[in-house]
């Protein structure tokens, strides 16, 4: 509702991603209006949530920003039903389900993988110079990668700032990719990036979802 009175646009995802605890594959069925969504729960054993928790960190790219330009794009796009928007959009939605099956054997790194692809698919869903990934987001993966702290990074929502998802290597904590970050970053380059709002965050999996009292 926020959304449509804003005029930016937007999905059911994130309110099923966010009301809904613990990990979980959403769908909706196809050519049924009013829409219909279906929640799959992924029950996992505590060792993979424990391991998942540990892993996972999000940072604050100090860009805030409204997705609106970003959608209105990829609606564009998709309203081509071109081949490439066609093979892309059936990448997402693979992708999903991979993400589930890496999660249900405790493959962490392979969910890297399918989180680097879902990002680089969101980008092309959205096109060239569409702004979905600024270029000092960018760099930061990039320099992660190159330092491997990293397996798996993807901006949140449609992209363009805002914050950003890293699933860290096994063995690095959320405070050694900071320190790798603030320590190792060539300064000249990290300029534009780290800014006074830049920040890390810890990130874990909510078991309860969005309460509100």
């Amino acid at each position: 509702m926020v959304e449509q009175l804003l005029t930016t646009g937007g999905g059911w995802q994130d309110n099923i991603g966010g009301i809904v605890g613990g990990l979980k594959l959403g769908t909706s069925d196809p050519h049924v209006i009013p829409l219909q969504t279906k929640v799959q729960r992924v029950h996992l054993p505590p060792y993979v949530i424990d391991d998942l928790n540990k892993r996972l960190l999000l940072c604050f790219s100090g860009q805030p920003r409204l997705a609106k330009n970003i959608l209105q794009q990829v609606l564009l796009r998709w309203a081509t039903r071109s081949d490439e928007i066609m093979d892309t959009v059936k990448g997402l939605v693979q992708g999903a389900s991979e993400a589930i099956t890496c999660l249900e054997s405790g493959r962490i790194d392979d969910l890297g993988r399918v989180m680097n692809q879902y990002w680089q698919l969101k980008m092309a869903m959205a096109g060239r110079d569409s702004g979905a990934e600024p270029t000092c987001v960018r760099y930061l993966i990039d320099f992660l990668k190159s330092k491997r702290c990293i397996v798996g990074a993807a901006l949140c929502g449609a992209g363009g700032g805002g914050f950003l998802a890293l699933l860290a290597s096994e063995g690095f904590s959320r405070q050694e990719v900071e320190a790798t970050v603030r320590l190792s970053m060539d300064p000249s380059s990290a300029a534009g990036l780290l800014g006074e709002i830049f920040s890390f965050h810890c990130c874990t999996v909510s078991a309860e979802g969005l309460l509100v009292s």
